[in-house]
């Protein structure tokens, strides 16, 4: 075995760096983070190769001393802290003194710098963390970082790179989650000689609206609110806004961007059944925070953030954004695709042509239906398909999926009942045997007190037979075996964990499912009305358990185009 021995300082210097620079984005962030803790008000960015043969930070900060430019590319030299007391306290992005040098040992770097009213700044030139050259520069106030041939003396870190557009992707996203948080500030970035990208300063809103489409902030939820001692604003995207990734999930703690899986967890809980599985919510979200309620410093790119009550916080999170979801109204709007035969497209597969309509049942005389809790007034029409309810509101025609809506309200119906401690259950006339296999036997046997919550009364009779004496009023008109039989099957997948589902809940949902009115069920006038009067008083009306849209839209404009009115 070798002996123990002190590390060169060079190859110290490159395992520290690794630990700081990652990737061509991270020496954007760190650059981009030191221009903005010297109170920049216009940085500019400039990238070649993705980074990986030019990066260039320019801002117009407060600058250096010529003295401390020499410092700042020594490890662990830093202005923003002086004592361990000030850990407590971080209000900078930087504080550790660790950017600079780890990025100067990898790369070849030069830094320049000037303070107002200084005479000349002082310009530095390293390759892999040397100082080769350094001399006096004539230039205004702020500072510039030039960065090339990143990696050039770690090639293993250069082989784990992804290609050129996914490094220049997340550099724009790095650029972008600055740029949310310090609005008042510009924003430019050169790609390959072309200017790609430009944030002008203005407002919170403004900034939100060029980051993320003013597409996209046209269909968000923007609150502002005092929740568990901090102070919590931002936007919330509608569930129509819903990705298949987490890309626009955007987090900051006091003004810091942030990768917090507690805060993420809290509001996506919040959006528990407004999105099916496998969508995520769209968001921008800021926290401010005492700074001694939350530590910085656990991760070497600042990148992760530990609160003093995680508990608390998340709870206070949760409960605000599911606050502002419940007062808002959530009716998706649709923009719905009329194709011509001069349209130039072609019909998609599975489209219906006219002559495929079935004939609807209308509501005639048509339903007048009070706006009631979220939902509009609306004027009932009939039913289409035997699944669609179809109505029209002052904004536009509604459509209501008959299921998913009697799914909502079923759902809430035995949640209520369940709270009040009392299940809601129907006495079987006679007692109703149910034979089962040995395992089947032993699931129900075992889950009695968590059926009997939702209104099941069952009773063991012999070794593989129970008798079902009540079932929950809501599945009054269903098949109690086949109801059970559902239920026996969610028992049998045990404790798994979906979407943060408990058992109970699991078994909730399955009843309410089975129980609901059917694609193809047919209702009469009463039976239309009374689901679309049940559905406004739900407290979420506008999606299912699943997060399918329990009804949508299709705006009185969008109809207007149809005919060429618009």
């Amino acid at each position: 075995m070798s002996r123990i021995h002190i590390l060169d300082q060079a190859v110290a210097d490159r395992i520290a760096a690794g630990e700081v620079v990652e990737r061509p984005a991270s020496v954007v962030k760190e650059l981009v983070e030191n221009s903005l803790d010297a109170a920049a008000t216009q940085i500019l960015i400039e990238v070649e190769g993705a980074g990986t043969a030019l990066i260039r930070v320019g801002d117009d900060g407060s600058g250096m001393h010529p003295d401390d430019v020499r410092l700042a590319v020594q490890r662990f030299a830093t202005s923003k802290i002086a004592t361990a007391g000030d850990l407590d306290a971080i209000q900078s992005f930087g504080f550790r003194g660790e950017a600079l040098p780890s990025i100067a040992a990898v790369s070849v770097m030069e830094i320049s710098s000037a303070t107002t009213g200084a005479q000349a700044g002082r310009r530095l030139r390293l390759e892999g963390g040397e100082t080769v050259a350094e001399e006096p520069v004539g230039m205004p106030a702020g500072t510039v970082v030039t960065v090339r041939q990143l990696f050039f003396n770690t090639p293993a870190r250069r082989k784990f790179l992804k290609s050129l557009a996914r490094e220049f992707s997340l550099i724009i996203d790095a650029i972008n989650r600055l740029a949310l948080a310090h609005p008042a500030v510009s924003f430019r970035v050169i790609h390959e000689g072309a200017e790609v990208l430009r944030y002008p300063p203005g407002t919170a809103a403004d900034r939100v609206a060029a980051v993320l489409g003013e597409d996209v902030t046209g269909h968000t939820l923007t609150f502002s609110e005092d929740a568990g001692g901090m102070h919590i604003e931002g936007w919330l995207g509608r569930p129509e806004l819903a990705r298949a990734s987490r890309r626009q999930q955007y987090l900051f703690v006091n003004r810091r961007p942030v990768h917090s899986r507690m805060l993420i967890g809290a509001v996506e809980r919040a959006y528990r059944q407004l999105l099916p599985v496998g969508r995520f919510p769209a968001f921008a979200i800021f926290l401010d925070i005492p700074p001694h309620r939350v530590d910085v410093n656990v991760h070497p790119r600042k990148l992760e953030v530990r609160f003093d009550d995680e508990h608390q916080i998340f709870g206070a999170v949760e409960r605000l954004v599911r606050g502002v979801l419940r007062k808002a109204q959530l009716i998706r709007a649709v923009d719905a695709m009329i194709v011509g035969a001069d349209s130039g497209l072609t019909e998609a597969p599975g489209t219906l042509a006219l002559g495929d309509l079935p004939p609807a049942v209308d509501a005639a005389p048509p339903l007048e239906v009070a706006a009631t809790g979220r939902l509009p007034a609306m004027r009932l029409l009939g039913q289409v398909y035997g699944t669609y309810l179809l109505a029209e509101s002052a904004d536009g025609l509604i459509v209501i999926d008959q299921h998913a809506a009697h799914e909502r309200v079923l759902y809430e119906r035995l949640l209520r009942t369940r709270g009040r401690g009392a299940a809601d259950g129907q006495l079987q006339v006679a007692p109703t045997p149910l034979p089962l296999q040995a395992d089947a036997f032993a699931l129900l046997t075992t889950h009695q007190a968590l059926l009997a919550q939702l209104g099941f009364d069952l009773e063991p009779f012999g070794d593989r037979t129970v008798l079902i004496r009540s079932v929950p009023g809501i599945a009054a008109q269903a098949s109690p075996q086949r109801l059970l039989a559902d239920l026996v099957a969610e028992l049998a997948e045990g404790p798994r964990a979906v979407a943060a589902q408990t058992l109970l809940e699991r078994l909730t949902i399955t009843t309410a499912c089975r129980t609901a009115i059917k694609a193809g069920d047919v209702l009469d006038r009463d039976q239309m009305a009374a689901l679309v009067r049940d559905l406004a008083h739900a407290d979420d009306p506008f999606t299912c358990f699943h997060g399918r849209p329990t009804l949508i839209t299709v705006p009185f404009n969008q109809v207007e185009r149809w005919f060429l009115r618009r």
